[in-house]
Order: C-alpha cells, then structure tokens, then sequence
C-alpha cells in the first residue's frame, strides 16, 4: 500500500545545504513590479520547454478567489502542516480570502526526466532542475539562462512561499502525469537537528518525498479544480498559493498605496505580457501567433492588448519587423565582430495612457531601444536620446548576434532584466559595453539625423486623437471649400462659401472596445442639395501622403451619424435644401498608420 501524501521537511546535510533564505534573495531586489517579474520569468520558462517543431505555446494565468468547498478542499490536502514549522498554510485557507494564481502552459514538453537530483541527469531533465536544483544552468542552446534562480519568483509571489505543481510530459516511452508541492519557508531547528526551511508535500518513499504520479496527480488536480489537460496533451499549471498581488498608488491627490484587487492585478499582468513578450505574441504570414497569451479574473477574460494595436509600443514593432529588411548592422571595430542587428522606427507619441500602458517599463513618449537575443524574449529598454517634441517618439529594438547568445545571456542577472557588462571579463566584457555604447551613438545619431517634425511623420501609429500640436501631421481636409479645421467656413475658389468643412480634427477613441478614429465636420444649409464624401488616405509624412501598395490597408469610412442619432453607411451622405447640421465620420484606422482626412463637396447643379 502506497503512503499517504504528507510534507517532508529537509534537513541539512553534513557537508551543508541551500537555505530556503537564500532561494528566495537569488532575485535580489528587482526594479520591476513583482507581477512583472513573474511574467517575465514564467513566460521564458514555458517559451524554453516548447515541444521542438510543436507550433503555439498556449501561455496562461488565471486569478481567482476560491469559494469556501474549494478553500476546504485545498485545506484538507495541504494540511496540517510540516511538524515544528509555521508555514502559514492552514491560517491562509482560514482566512477565506487567499488568491490562487495559476500558471499555465500548453504545447510545451512539461517538466521532464528523472523525479530525483542524485539521479544522472540527461538534457532535459527539467523537473528536477524547477522542483530540487538550485541555479541549474539549462541545457538547450538560445534559451532564457538560468532556472533554478529565475524560480523564485514563483515562491515569493506566493503570501506563505507555497506553490503546487501538476505536469505531463513524456518519459520511458509514454506520458507521465507528476503533480507535487513545494515551499520556501525560514530555516529552523527541531530536535537538535537543523532543517533548510525547503519543504515538500509529496509521496514520502526511503524518505524522499516524490510526486504524485498519473492517476492519482490527475485525481487531485480535478479534486482541486485546476485547468484541463486533455488526453495525449503536455504542459504544466503552476499554482501560487496565496499569491500577493501587490499595491497601486491612488488617483489624483491621494497617493496612499492600496492592495492591487484581483481585476487591476490581472490587468497588470496583460499589460506586463504585452510589454516583454510581445515579439513572441505578433502573427506570421499565416495569421498565428508562436505565443498565445491569456488572462482571467475570477473567470472572466481580461484582453490581451495586441501590441500592433498599441499606439504605446507599435514602433517597436515596426522596427522589429524592419530588422529582416533593412537591419543596420552594429559592429565593433577592433577586433572587428559584428554585435546584432538594430532597425528604428518614428511614431506619435499617444495623449491618453491606457491599461495597455500599466506596466510600461518607462514614462513618457518611446525613445528606447528594446533589447533581446535568441529566444526574441525583451530583457530591457535601453533609453535613448529624447526628442524635444514630446508629440513624437521612435521605438527601437537590437538583436544581439548569435554568435554572442551566451555572452549577453551570461551577462544578464538573475532576471534577465539587464546586460551587465561587469558581471563579464576580457572579451565578453568588451562585446556587451561596446554593443551598448554603439547603440547609444545610433539612437542619438537619429534623433539629430531626423529631427521632430520628421521623427513624427513616418510609420505612425494609429493615433486620432491629436491636439493642435499636431495639427501639421494630419491635415484634416482639401477640396472645394474645405477648411483647414478652424470651424469657419471658407470661401471656395469660385469666392462662394463653403458647403462643408472640417470642425473638429481626428482623434482617436474606443468604440465598443474597439479603436476608431472619429472627425466633425459641418454641412452649410444651402438652397440646393448638398452631396458631401469623407475621403481618408495614409498620411506618411509632413504634408505629403502616398498611394499604398496594392493589398496594402487603407484607413475605411464605416459610417457618418448626424447630431440627431440618424446614420448613413459608408463615406457618402447628400442633405436636402436648407438642411444644415453637424455630422462625424466613424474610420476604421489601418493598421500603424495616420489617417488623413478630406472633405469633397457638390452641390446639385454643379458641373
């Protein structure tokens, strides 16, 4: 008869022991928020245990506020607690209130190879490398760098420093379900022996706790409600058990920090997803993203932002998707080497921060480059020269060399937030300062190169919503009498007054949860019917526009609506005799692009 599942408590051996104090200060003190560190950490860990060739990874998490069967049921596993020890497990589920923030991952390969660390480990040995080691370096080339520090982010994000882990992946010639739970508490002593503070609830066999296997992890899975995990599939769910979402500061006056409520905390956690990952998150020519990224709040869905949607962060993307057609190549030049590979890109810098923006890793309009190397995994944004205009900023992102991957991996911290050129000696110290100081000359050589007006007139996100500073990038209307946006009628060519003109210029706004540029403009109640088109084109630079290329997207008219609530469908709407009144334009933007805007205007008898 197999034991029951308990915890065990680890002592320390004779020749020494991690201490579970230490686990837990690997991370240091990070500059970003905790919630952000936990995407970037778990996210690079689900990337890196891809099924090879699999297609999508399906990346996940989920917050919620287990009901009371629930927080019985997680009580009656977990508890009671390790003898000798107060890990706070059964406060926790007394309290009535823990959040549960589970990690999932699919079309990944699970925490594979050997249960045991004493076992030989082959390459992919990853359970062992989460669940025992401590800074086991991974053992697949172009990966995130080290596991086993990067790990104990999912122990300190956790009230009581518990996580439960459920997995599946393939070993000895099948599946294999492994589901085992693991905390970092404080070092003690109990009995005159000394204990690392590393826990265990497992399968306690020749007293080392192991997983639960097959069908009895799947038994506690469903018993504890965790996502599906279909036949045949792999991946791994991780739960943070009581995990801490941290504060917010307080609108306007008040500064006082509040505790994040599981919504704003899942919020956070989109934005973070969008900010790091979201190289890994934009379509191929098939219209698939390699990462699929998801977030909930207590069940119910909270989007995404899709960085191509973003006025925030499309000129990072621009500039990523530049980096295969019309890369500058940063080099060293003695000894020459080439560093990676960097594109800029120009954008509008956006008026009305959205949640897209709460974990923005900077403040203020985009004048950063983006940094990343093999995994294509975003380990900082390197600030650049800032333009004067704070209408315009510019997105750039370099991609180191492969030759140099492990270099700059090696000169990343634990969280792989930074390139630490110090961390280096003799020539990986010289290739990671170099490529740093090339990139700052490049970023400054930009700037004075381009100057704002034209920073602010290139592949443009799709931003309306712009104030008279920018009324000079996005001319409102042309045409027999159309006017400039002033709200004055203007005489036409022919010294007659307009029929209609421009009152209010593009802005942007969400209808629907969804972006729309929207412009006024005003017909003239004239004696004679008045027939008025809304014509819309890219606008590419300072004053000028072009013909997109064929296929290419083009700001759409969707509909005009009067004063009065009545709407038209498409661009085109004609007034009776004397029927004067305000209309606006519903535009559908194109993709990172300005729209520009024209009036064309007849009235009935006009040749």
């Amino acid at each position: 008869m197999r034991p029951q599942p308990r915890w065990w408590s680890e002592p320390v051996a004779a020749t020494g022991s991690a201490k579970a104090d230490g686990v837990r200060k690997q991370l240091g003190t990070p500059r970003m928020d905790p919630l952000t560190v936990l995407v970037r950490e778990s996210a690079q860990n689900s990337w890196d245990a891809a099924v090879p060739n699999g297609g999508v990874v399906r990346y996940g998490i989920d917050l919620s506020r287990p009901g009371p069967e629930q927080l019985l049921r997680w009580r009656s596993l977990l508890c009671p607690e390790p003898e000798g020890t107060d890990l706070g497990v059964d406060a926790l589920f007394g309290s009535g209130h823990p959040v549960m923030a589970v990690i999932s991952d699919r079309g990944t390969q699970g925490l594979g190879g050997p249960l045991r660390a004493d076992v030989a480990l082959a390459p992919g040995a990853d359970f062992v490398n989460l669940l025992r080691n401590i800074g086991e370096p991974r053992d697949r080339p172009v990966t995130g760098g080290t596991y086993g520090f990067g790990k104990g982010v999912l122990f300190t994000s956790s009230g009581i420093g518990t996580i439960l882990v459920r997995t599946r992946c393939r070993w000895e010639d099948g599946l294999q379900t492994r589901l085992i739970a693991a905390t970092l508490g404080t070092r003690f002593q109990r009995d005159g022996r000394a204990y690392t503070g590393r826990h265990w609830w497992g399968e306690v066999l020749d007293g080392v706790p192991d997983p639960l296997l097959d069908a009895e992890a799947d038994g506690v899975a469903d018993f504890l409600g965790l996502p599906p995990m279909h036949p045949g599939e792999t991946g791994t769910d991780i739960v943070i058990v009581g995990a801490a979402l941290g504060s917010i500061v307080g609108d306007g006056d008040d500064d006082e920090e509040r505790p994040r409520t599981v919504r704003q905390a899942a919020e956070h956690l989109a934005s973070a997803m969008m900010w790091h990952l979201w190289p890994l998150m934009l379509t191929d020519d098939t219209g698939v993203a390699r990462l699929q990224c998801r977030v909930t709040a207590d069940g119910v869905d909270v989007p995404v932002p899709d960085p191509v949607d973003e006025p925030c962060i499309r000129p990072f993307v621009d500039a990523y998707r530049a980096l295969d057609t019309a890369p500058t190549i940063v080099r060293r030049r003695r000894p020459a080497t080439v560093l990676g590979r960097l594109a800029i890109r120009p954008g509008i810098a956006p008026i009305h921060l959205t949640t897209a923006s709460l974990a923005a890793p900077f403040t203020g309009p985009a004048h950063h480059c983006a940094r990343m190397r093999g995994p294509r995994l975003i380990v900082d944004y390197l600030e650049g020269a800032r333009p004067a205009n704070d209408a315009v900023q510019y997105g750039a992102v370099f991609l180191a060399d492969p030759e140099h991957d492990r270099v700059f991996a090696d000169a990343e911290p634990p969280t792989h937030d930074a390139w630490v050129p110090d961390k280096l000696v003799g020539e990986a110290r010289s290739i990671v300062r170099r490529a740093e100081a090339e990139l700052r000359t490049e970023l400054t050589a930009y700037v004075d190169r381009h100057g704002d007006t034209t920073l602010g007139g290139g592949s443009q996100p799709p931003l309306g919503a712009l104030s008279h500073r920018l009324a000079g990038l996005i001319p409102t209307a042309s045409g027999p009498g159309a006017d400039g946006g002033t709200g004055v009628p203007r005489p036409s060519g022919s010294g007659g007054p307009a029929a209609a003109w421009i009152t209010r210029a593009p802005r942007m706004v969400r209808l629907d949860g969804v972006a729309r540029i929207v412009t006024h403009f005003q017909v003239r109640a004239a004696s004679r019917p008045v027939t008025v088109r809304v014509v819309t084109s890219v606008a590419l630079d300072v004053g000028s526009e072009s013909t997109p290329p064929v296929g290419a997207a083009v700001p759409a008219v969707l509909e005009l609506r009067d004063e009065d609530g009545r709407t038209v469908p498409g661009d085109t709407v004609t007034v009776g005799p004397g029927d004067g009144r305000a209309w606006t334009a519903i535009i559908r933007p194109a993709g990172g692009t300005a729209a520009r805007v024209r009036l064309f205007h007849t009235e009935e008898g006009d040749e």
